[in-house]
């Protein structure tokens, strides 16, 4: 007899080969495994199918395709496809504990009373502006479900099936914010949210990595100040660009298209030059 799941996990992606597979294969790990996962792929042009082929046979998994690349409509394309009690809305560069759905589990069985919710956030690495993030970003859920503008990222929102019905889908016209509008028009509407403490996900600070932690904090003040404001984000993305996993790729210098016309137009002293550094460079394990 099939059990009905009691979460459905759905995540959109575009171009996520790397972080897919290392979210996938923590959610195999997961002591509480009734759920299943919907994948909803913006038709990556990298190797995201491929790389997470092996998890059909570890999770209840399905990929569905949508050439249609926004994550509003993602999110939206994953909801029919659900059967579990619960939604959970994540991005393909969390990271989670073993625990995670048992913990979200015993957590939703002490407040009865909840329809949506999303959870605080940890960062991984090891530094203190990494730390000093995190605790921003946790004080600021907290705060805006104090001062009655909640918000959440979009790569944790929790919500009831039953009540996610067309009206409340994710705004497509929104550029960004498009999580917060989410969850303020449930809780508009008169649905119970919830913070939890506990259990946290890993929130991936990549984009910080690849833009740069103040550009990055720059641009997302002015994205709080103006959702705080009460205005949509329909016209204008401040920068916050949502262009895919490979987007966080670390392009190498030394590629085919640049070394080549260096060989090409090198005299013989140049690539002997090059050589030796070459030698140097994977001695000291450059």
């Amino acid at each position: 007899m099939k059990h009905t799941p009691f979460f459905s996990i759905i995540i959109p992606t575009l171009n996520e080969e790397i972080c897919l597979p290392l979210l996938l294969e923590d959610l195999s790990k997961q002591s509480y495994t009734n759920f299943e996962v919907i994948h909803v792929d913006g038709e990556s042009k990298d190797n995201t199918i491929k790389n997470i082929q092996k998890f059909t046979k570890e999770l209840n998994l399905k990929t569905i395709t949508t050439n249609i690349r926004n994550v509003s409509h993602q999110r939206n394309a994953g909801i029919p496809q659900a059967t579990g009690d619960w939604i959970i809305f994540m991005d393909a560069d969390n990271r989670v504990e073993p625990s995670f759905f048992d913990g979200i589990r015993y957590r939703l069985a002490q407040n009865p009373n909840t329809e949506l919710f999303s959870t605080w956030v940890s960062i991984s690495e090891d530094k203190a502006l990494n730390l000093s993030i995190e605790r921003t970003i946790n004080f600021g859920l907290e705060l805006g479900k104090k001062v009655g503008k909640e918000w959440s990222f979009g790569a944790l929102i929790g919500v009831q099936r039953k009540i996610l019905t067309p009206k409340f889908y994710f705004d497509m016209n929104q550029k960004v914010g498009e999580d917060g509008i989410f969850m303020k028009k449930l809780v508009d509407a008169g649905y119970n949210f919830s913070i939890f403490k506990d259990p946290k996900y890993t929130y991936s600070v990549r984009r910080l990595t690849t833009e740069g932690t103040i550009t990055v904090a720059r641009n997302a003040a002015k994205i709080a100040l103006n959702y705080f404001q009460g205005k949509d984000f329909s016209e204008e993305d401040f920068g916050y660009k949502m262009e895919g996993g490979s987007a966080y790729i670390k392009k190498p210098f030394f590629t085919e298209r640049t070394i080549l016309p260096f060989i090409k137009n090198a005299t013989a002293k140049q690539l002997k030059q090059a050589k030796e550094l070459f030698r140097y460079l994977t001695k000291i394990g450059f």
